[in-house]
C-alpha cells in the first residue's frame, strides 16, 4: 500500500474530570499548516480537557478528536480544512480527520480566553514522522487506547470521566518522571550484573508512589516497564503532559570505581544552541498566540526558553542538598550538558545521575529498596521545596 492512500489514526480523547459535565458548544474547527506541522483547532465556549493516543484501525489511520456528549459539534463552523488533513466529518461526539501524510500528536493546548480571543480554544498540533516511528507508537499505544475507550463506555452514564485518563486540575503541578534506557538499551551495569534500566525504574516507581499521595502533583512516568522510548518521544511526552517538571533518572559509570555519589545535570551552552532546531525538528511549538508579531514573538520565545533554563537550575540548586542528606554526592555535583532530554524549550528540566554502578558501595545503596526509598524521598522533597518556592513567588506577584 502506498503511503499516499494510507492514514494517520490519532485518538484525543476529551474527558470530563469532575461529576457535573461541562455543557458547551464548539463554535469553529480550523486546521492549517503543511505537510511537516499542521494545526487543528477547536474553538468552544467551555473548557475541554484531553488526552492523545495513536492508534491503526485495520490499515486506515485518521486523527479522531473525540468530546463529552454535552459538547455540541452541529453547529460548528467547518471551513475546508489544510495542512496534511484532506478530509474530516463529524460524528457523534467525535470529529475524524484524514491525512495524507503520517502524522503524530506534538502538543495539544487548552488555551484560555484572553482579551483578544474570547472563546476556549482546544489546540493539536501534529508533526509528520517516519512510517515507523508511528507503527511503533500506535502498538505501545494500543492498550491504553483499548482501556479508556471501555472506561468511556462504562461511566458514560454515572455524569461525567474520570481515573488516569484525566488531565491536570488547574491546582495541580504535572510532574514527569523519566526511567532512562530500558528495553534493548540496558545503559551502565554493575560488576554484579546489576543493570541501570532496572535500577532506575524501581527508584522512579518509588518517587511516583510518594508523588502520588501529594493531590497537588499529577505525575507521569515516561516508561512503568521495561521497555525502550526515544529520546524524542520520552520529551514530547512531558509536553503533550504540560509538564511543569521534567526529571530524567539515570545511574553513572566511571573508570575509576572509587568515585561515588549523585549528581544533577542542566542544559549547558552548548545544549542551548540546539535548543530551536531540535524543536523546529519536532514540531515543539511554543505556546505565543497566534498573529502575534514576529519581532514580539521572538521576544516572548526568548524570555519562555531563558526562564525555562533558570527554573531548571533552582530545581537543581534544591535538589542537590536533599540528595547529600540521603547519601554521597560527587563534588561539583550540579554540572551542565548536552543532553537530548534537557532539550525542550518550556519544560524546566533536570537528569538526574542517583549513583555510580561502577562503585561497589553505590552499588548496594541503589539496589536495595532501602536505598532507592531514601534517593526517591530526597527528590520528592526538593520538587515540594521548588513548587512551595513558586507559589511564593506567584503569590508576591
Amino acid at each position: 500500500m502506498s503511503l499516499s492512500l494510507r492514514y494517520i489514526f490519532v485518538v484525543v480523547a476529551v474527558l470530563i474530570a469532575a461529576p457535573v459535565a461541562l455543557a458547551g458548544n464548539v463554535s469553529a474547527i480550523t486546521v492549517t499548516g503543511d505537510t511537516e506541522h499542521t494545526r487543528i483547532t477547536l474553538v468552544a465556549d467551555a473548557d475541554v480537557p484531553h488526552e492523545s493516543f495513536v492508534a491503526e484501525d485495520a490499515g486506515s489511520r485518521k486523527v479522531a478528536v473525540m468530546l463529552p456528549h454535552s459538547i455540541v459539534l452541529s453547529d460548528a463552523d467547518t471551513p475546508p480544512p489544510g495542512g496534511a488533513v484532506e478530509s474530516y466529518e463529524i460524528r457523534d461526539g467525535e470529529v475524524i480527520f484524514n491525512l495524507t501524510t503520517p502524522m503524530m500528536v506534538s502538543r495539544a493546548l487548552d488555551l484560555a480566553p484572553t482579551t483578544v480571543q474570547r472563546q476556549h480554544r482546544l489546540v493539536i498540533d501534529l508533526v509528520r514522522v517516519a512510517p515507523v516511528r508511528f507503527d511503533r507508537a500506535a502498538a505501545q499505544d494500543l492498550e491504553d487506547r483499548q482501556a479508556f475507550v471501555a472506561s468511556m463506555a462504562a461511566k458514560r452514564g454515572q455524569g461525567g470521566m474520570s481515573g488516569d485518563f484525566s488531565a491536570a486540575r488547574p491546582d495541580q503541578y504535572v510532574i514527569v518522571i523519566d526511567p532512562g534506557h530500558g528495553g534493548k538499551d540496558p545503559g551502565a551495569s554493575s560488576h554484579t550484573q546489576k543493570r541501570e534500566k532496572a535500577i532506575v525504574l524501581d527508584t522512579s516507581l518509588k518517587l511516583k508512589e510518594i508523588l502520588a499521595k501529594n493531590p497537588r502533583y499529577k505525575v507521569h512516568l515516561t516508561r512503568e516497564t521495561d521497555v525502550y522510548v526515544d529520546h524524542e518521544d520520552r520529551v514530547s511526552m512531558a509536553r503533550d503532559w504540560g509538564a511543569d517538571l521534567f526529571i530524567s533518572v539515570h545511574a553513572d559509570a566511571a573508570g575509576n570505581s572509587g568515585v561515588s555519589g549523585a549528581s544533577v545535570y542542566t542544559l549547558s551552552s552548548r545544549g542551548e544552541r540546539r535548543v530551536d532546531g531540535t524543536a523546529k525538528t519536532n514540531g515543539w511549538d511554543l505556546p505565543i498566540e497566534d498573529g502575534t508579531p514576529l519581532e514580539v514573538s521572538g521576544i516572548l520565545a526568548d524570555l519562555i526558553k531563558r526562564e525555562t533554563k533558570s527554573n531548571s537550575s533552582i530545581f537543581a540548586g534544591l535538589l542537590i542538598p536533599e540528595l547529600a542528606a540521603a547519601g554521597p554526592i560527587v563534588r561539583n555535583s550540579h554540572r551542565q550538558e548536552n543532553f537530548f532530554v534537557l532539550l525542550a524549550p518550556d519544560v524546566p528540566a533536570v537528569l538526574l545521575e542517583i549513583g555510580f554502578l561502577t562503585n561497589r558501595s553505590d552499588v548496594v545503596r541503589l539496589s536495595s529498596a532501602s536505598g532507592q526509598s531514601k534517593t526517591a524521598a530526597a527528590v520528592a522533597r526538593a520538587i515540594d521545596a521548588y513548587f512551595q518556592k513558586r507559589d511564593l513567588l506567584y503569590a508576591a506577584n
